[in-house]
């Protein structure tokens, strides 16, 4: 599997990003580190916005008639297909993710700009209203040149999304990948070559904080969308508060899974085992707590412990492992120093299987018995506080104390979930069951507290990308009573 070196794409040229950063990109199942992490120089970041800018003002991809655009994504979507299974396995080698996940996630990165496309040929025509003299109409605009900030989890199923949703509004867009997973930049750059694009409709940066914050602070950027942690949120959203342009924010979750009576004890350690072990735990959506009722607990952790012991921990590469090593040696340290913590609080440590020495590998981990206090924030790893509850009261008492609000699974019988679920303060609440795609693919992707901020999905993020305005004759002006 050959590891390029990572270039930047600007208005239709390949250039060396110019810069170095002091990380390196490994192979988080051994630390060998792969390649120097890099960083567009400011005069590259200068030229890609000037470019944006330009072809935004010139109409040449705004001006283009939907299905137009829409025949655009599917030329990508077409050139990046053949390409899933390099994307994946580069993708595992510096995430951790395990192969057979991200099989999945680089044919979902193609699939993105597919429903993209249809969503655009399929959109209906905005609304029109009769006023006092004439017609009043509503158009749907592309703000201007968007920049796209993606994380390492999923790179590239992110990343696609995102800038599928940009493109499709009509809007040139500049995407920075993150420095410890940027391999997907380049092959949708490719891809968008290929499909023909204008040059400067979709270009490529790279680096750090300091490449992000300057494409997010500049004023020629209309909007930004961003998924990472809470304190990179923030500062992007201080950046575009500046200028008073939109920010999507997918951050953290520390979402809570409640067992309450009645469940299905096998589905429910299924579903947990799944939310703690999907992505390694570095999920958003994953699993941060489990909440289970008083009387199940000690048969629920007896459940889950059995299927933890029975995972294949091994190599991302290995097509048999279902849990990996964590994206990179930083966030390994974070991680663990997280449980450290909760141990020293008072919490009792379950790890019923261990992890490969070598490489940056969390064994599975469940905390039980630590104080509620000291387990508000998301670890991002596969690791979970457990809680007991009494009655359905305190069950969301526990599920809506932190500041977070992503995601929410619940196990139990229907009508109950029924009930609990519209009270727990989350963009989305699943329950008797997990997933890693969400429940339909036009229902959006809220995010409520700290969070997040603005929806995503496929509509809402084209949408977002996206300002009204409002045509319409208003008439001669009222005569002065004195004329």
């Amino acid at each position: 599997m050959e590891v390029r070196e990572c270039r930047d794409w600007i208005a239709g040229d390949w250039r060396a990003p110019g810069g170095a950063l002091p990380g390196w990109i490994c192979d988080a199942n051994t630390g060998e580190p792969l390649l120097r992490q890099v960083q567009s120089t400011p005069a590259a970041v200068e030229d890609a916005l000037a470019a944006a800018a330009a072809l935004h003002e010139s109409g040449e991809w705004r001006g283009r008639a939907p299905e137009q655009r829409a025949e655009s994504l599917l030329r990508i979507a077409a050139a990046l297909e053949p390409r899933a299974s390099e994307l994946a396995a580069l993708e595992s080698r510096c995430t951790g993710v395990v192969i057979a996940t991200n099989e999945s996630l680089a044919k979902l990165a193609a699939a993105t700009f597919r429903a993209a496309a249809e969503w655009l040929c399929g959109e209906q025509a905005p609304p029109r209203w009769t006023g006092a003299h004439g017609e009043v109409s509503l158009l749907r605009l592309p703000l201007g040149p968007a920049a796209v900030i993606a994380p390492w989890n999923a790179p590239a199923a992110i990343a696609c999304h995102k800038v599928a949703s940009a493109l499709a509004a009509g809007c040139p867009v500049i995407l920075k990948p993150s420095e410890f997973a940027p391999f997907c930049g380049g092959l949708l750059a490719e891809a968008c070559a290929a499909a023909e694009l204008p040059p400067a409709a979709f270009q490529l940066l790279h680096g750090g904080a300091e490449c992000g914050a300057a494409l997010a602070g500049d004023a020629r950027i209309a909007a930004v969308s961003f998924t990472g942690g809470l304190a990179g949120g923030r500062a992007v959203a201080a950046l575009c508060a500046r200028d008073l342009k939109p920010a999507q924010l997918e951050l953290g979750g520390n979402n809570p899974l409640i067992v309450l009576p009645g469940a299905d004890l096998d589905a429910a350690a299924d579903g947990a085992a799944q939310a703690l072990i999907t992505l390694n735990g570095q999920w958003c959506r994953g699993l941060g707590r489990l909440l289970v009722q008083r009387e199940l607990a000690g048969a629920l952790r007896e459940a889950l412990c059995q299927r933890l012991a029975a995972l294949r921990i091994g190599s991302s590469l290995d097509p048999q492992s279902q849990l990996g090593p964590l994206a990179h040696e930083a966030h390994r340290d974070g991680v663990r120093a997280a449980v450290d913590a909760l141990r020293q609080g008072g919490g009792e440590l379950h790890q019923p299987k261990a992890a490969p020495p070598q490489g940056w590998f969390q064994p599975p981990t469940l905390v039980s018995g630590a104080p509620p206090a000291l387990c508000d924030e998301e670890i991002f790893g596969p690791v979970a506080t457990v809680h007991e509850f009494g009655d359905e009261a305190e069950a969301l008492q526990l599920a809506n104390r932190t500041p977070y609000g992503l995601a929410a699974y619940i196990f139990g019988p229907e009508e109950r979930a029924l009930q609990l679920a519209p009270r727990i303060r989350a963009g989305s609440v699943k329950w008797n069951g997990v997933g890693l795609l969400g429940l339909h693919p036009l229902a959006p992707r809220p995010a409520w507290g700290l969070s997040g901020l603005g929806d995503e999905g496929t509509a809402a993020s084209i949408e977002f990308f996206r300002g009204h305005r409002v045509l319409g004759a208003a008439g001669p002006a009222p005569q002065s009573a004195h004329a």
